[in-house]
């Protein structure tokens, strides 16, 4: 189990230029850690599970983390 911890995100709050944002399937999540290595903006981190956890601050929807998903677990939505 990989977990990932970026205490010190240090960037600007970039939440507010997202149009669609990631959504996790929990059931599908196998806990490997790519969506936060990849995220550009740190804005992706793990859990005890190695589940990930998205701080919505720092989230611009670019996607990503759904592309880099292996199982399809995390997916674009857009926001309402």
């Amino acid at each position: 189990m990989i977990v990932i911890h970026r205490a010190n995100k240090g960037g600007q709050f970039v939440g507010n230029w997202r149009i669609h944002a990631p959504r996790l399937d929990d059931e599908v999540c196998t806990a490997c850690g790519l969506c936060a290595s990849f995220c550009p903006e740190a804005a992706i981190s793990t859990d005890e599970e190695g589940k990930p956890e998205i701080d919505w601050r720092f989230c611009k929807g670019c996607g990503i983390c759904a592309n880099e998903c292996p199982t399809g677990a995390m997916t674009m939505v857009k926001e309402e």
